[in-house]
């Protein structure tokens, strides 16, 4: 096997990888001193910690909810029906509006609202006014060891999407190190799904180029400018291309690609957009143990807080965007591990700010992590978060290019922050929450012990943190709505730890949480940069090609 290949440092570089680390450890190292000598300063900074993850709670909790609520609006609606009237607006504001004479929940009258006055937008104003049979979606699937069995259910769910086959490009993006096996993998797909399609193509990254890691990104780069050659051939307008960068287990809802084409040919900068979904680990979340589903189901729910968010929105694992804008921005980067986000910052700069992702409210299903046996399974979830908590490589390729940019200085600063603010809550919220709260007790001195704030701290820690867990109570119940039905093979015990596993957040968030979090910001600080680091694909069951269907079921 061919040794990493890295890009080289300068010295700059380094001191924007030294930062993470460094931020983690002086403040980790900060509190307990504090603790000792100023254990009364101590104390405050704890309680006002508190409040502040308590106000947190509250707000991740109430976008939580408002995402939620658009959710089961938007999985029942016909997307592909929508599209299809989109070239007679009128009839479409027309249906609209008598649909929206029937409504009775008030939000759902919002949302019928709010897309009536989006169709009422002059035309004039950047909206693309083409039928959608116009554009071909590109399906990127990358893959190095994965199974048959997960690309086939891939390709099933892609499949059985409703949207027409003969307006889909399937690549089937495999890697040259993985050998004779991957052909194999390759050669079965194509020969059972290669009639499905408009075109299903296989590329062959080739191992060890030059400027590129072992990844995702310098694959799917390689697949779709390896395809840019057949378009031409094909007669296919690049600018009419819509490119979908899929994970290898990703099982798309029936009206995913409907509903791209939708907000695409509704917005007013529709090359300036992503187009995000909200990933749900739903395939084998039965299958899995309770530590696992609750990491999984926490990911989900981040992705929920955040599509009613846009402003916060970035592009996350299986996500869509135009060709055009994809080839203007030089395709995925091939030196960093996390493409996924970073494409986003690509778009951003190029574009000097005028770049968003939009929220699909459409969901998306893959697994969570699975392997034989209890222990592998904790060792790979703990490698797949550290592998996420690794865009802190973004640091030395963001930052100065931010400080540099001509976006506008508001949201550039706000980028920063966000970004900033956000690895460094990863690597130190949950392990101050547990452990800070106590220190000046045990080492503050027997002074500070005899002091009102030392007889008050844990009850004030406790109290505001039990506020703050109590919004968990909307988590456990969305949870089990989007729950696929419990298997056979489990009895109606498993059912219940689906309640239970809940008391494992505190131990959750610490181990899958803050502790890979700070071993990738250690590492990138002194230089012991990782590999990407593919996720093993394991089930006990097949996944069928309709599991998505059930969020048709979810009721108004």
């Amino acid at each position: 096997m061919s040794k990493p290949v890295f890009r080289k440092r300068s010295r700059k570089d380094r001191y924007w990888e030294v930062i993470p680390g460094l931020t983690f450890w002086t403040v980790f190292f900060g509190a307990i001193t504090l603790s000792y000598f100023k254990p009364v300063w101590a104390a405050i900074f704890i309680v006002c910690f508190d409040l502040y993850w308590v106000l947190k709670a509250i707000n991740v909790a109430t976008h939580l909810i408002a995402s939620y609520r658009r959710f089961r609006i938007y999985v029942t609606w016909d997307w592909l029906e929508l599209v299809e009237l989109l070239p007679e607006r009128q009839k479409l504001i027309e249906l609209l509006e008598g649909r929206l004479k029937t409504a009775k929940r008030r939000l759902v009258r919002n949302v019928y609202n709010k897309q009536i006055q989006k169709l009422k937008q002059p035309i004039e104003n950047g909206i693309i006014d083409r039928p959608y049979r116009d554009f071909y979606h590109v399906v990127v699937v990358p893959f190095v060891d994965e199974s048959y069995m997960v690309l086939k259910s891939t390709l099933e769910a892609l499949a059985t999407v409703e949207y027409p086959k003969d307006r889909m490009i399937i690549l089937l993006a495999s890697e040259e190190r993985a050998g004779e096996a991957a052909a194999r993998t390759a050669k079965t797909v194509e020969k059972e799904f290669g009639d499905v399609f408009f075109k299903l193509v296989t590329t062959v990254h080739p191992d060890g180029l030059p400027g590129e890691i072992k990844g995702k990104s310098a694959n799917a780069s390689y697949a779709v400018s390896s395809l840019l050659p057949y378009l031409d051939e094909w007669g296919i307008d690049h600018d009419l291309v819509m490119i979908s960068n899929l994970d290898s287990d990703t099982i798309v809802h029936p009206q995913y690609f409907a509903r791209v084409m939708y907000e695409f040919l509704t917005n007013q900068k529709p090359y300036r957009r992503s187009y995000q979904p909200i990933a749900i680990y739903n395939n084998n979340i039965w299958d899995s143990p309770a530590f696992i589903r609750v990491v999984s189901v926490s990911n989900s729910f981040w992705q929920f807080t955040e599509s009613s968010r846009p402003n916060r929105l970035r592009t996350f694992s299986s996500h869509s965007m135009t060709l055009k804008a994809l080839k203007e921005v030089g395709f995925w980067k091939k030196d960093l591990i996390n493409e996924d986000g970073f494409i986003y910052w690509q778009c951003y700069l190029h574009y000097e700010g005028d770049y968003e992702v939009v929220p699909l409210f459409i969901p998306i299903s893959l697994d969570t992590c699975l392997a034989d046996t209890f222990w592998q399974t904790l060792i790979n979830q703990y490698k797949q978060k550290r592998r996420w908590a690794y865009n802190v490589e973004y640091y030395p390729h963001l930052i100065p290019a931010l400080l540099k940019s001509k976006a506008p200085w508001r949201g550039r600063v706000y980028r920063l922050f966000q970004y900033v603010e956000g690895n460094f809550n990863w690597a130190t919220a949950s392990l101050l929450i547990a452990f800070l709260g106590w220190l000046p007790l045990f080492i503050g001195g027997p002074e500070f012990k005899q002091t009102v704030i030392a007889y008050n701290l844990p009850t004030a820690t406790r109290t505001l943190m039990t506020i703050a867990t109590g919004f968990l109570i909307f988590s456990v119940y969305i949870n089990l709505i989007l729950l696929p039905p419990r298997p056979a093979r489990y009895s109606w015990t498993r059912s219940v730890m689906m309640y239970l596993q809940w008391f494992l957040v505190p131990i959750v968030s610490v181990v899958f949480g803050s502790l890979p979090a700070i071993d990738a910001q250690t590492r990138l600080m002194l230089g012991k940069y990782l590999e990407f680091w593919v996720t093993p694909k394991a089930r006990k069951s097949e996944i069928t090609a309709h599991s998505m269907d059930e969020m048709k079921g979810v009721q108004r």
